[in-house]
């Protein structure tokens, strides 16, 4: 789905995919950095700039790209299968430093809890992604133990609430923010 509207930060900015995305958004899953904790993609530009154009209508699925204050794409991320109160995010993949980092899953939580009303984020993380674990860690989640996915991979899922997220949001901005 579009959203039409930025979300804001003191270090990035949130606005959803547009096909003058494509090349980056095709880009950045494929890099080796990212694209081995994502499913495979095999798509050409055009065929890229056809799935945002179809993600545009896609009910319950927002993408977007994180834009750094200079106006650069330096990331993705989302959040999608919306069922009730509940939906999942991921699609991260940031080439920026911490702060942005931090700050993109800060603005997705924001979007998912204000914007859209939800109580429950979920997070699937590959259980041999440490990095990725440990980032998670910091905004409150609860892990289960690793499971074997539907992807044919060891999954850690990650539980968010609304109370746990905000929690922790104000004693990360309270470091951030100085």
């Amino acid at each position: 789905m579009y959203f039409d509207g930025i979300v804001e930060g003191r270090f990035v900015d949130l606005k959803s995919v547009t096909v003058d995305d494509a090349e980056f958004t095709r880009n950045i899953r494929l890099d080796p950095d990212f694209a081995k904790f994502f499913p495979p993609l095999n798509n050409t530009i055009e065929q890229q700039k056809q799935w945002i154009e179809n993600h545009k209508n896609k009910e319950g699925d927002y993408f977007f790209v994180v834009w750094d204050k200079n106006d650069n794409r330096i990331g993705t991320i989302s959040v999608y299968d919306i069922v009730g109160t509940c939906c999942e995010s991921g699609r991260l993949a940031i080439k920026g430093n911490a702060f942005q980092s931090i700050e993109a899953q800060m603005l997705i939580f924001k979007f998912a809890f204000e914007n859209l009303g939800m109580d429950t984020v979920l997070g699937y993380i590959f259980a041999d992604n440490e990095r990725a674990i440990k980032f998670n860690k910091q905004f409150g989640c609860i892990l289960t133990e690793p499971e074997m996915h539907d992807n044919g991979h060891m999954m850690v899922k990650a539980t968010y609430t609304k109370e746990a997220v905000e929690k922790a949001t104000e004693r990360i901005k309270k470091m951030m923010y100085r």
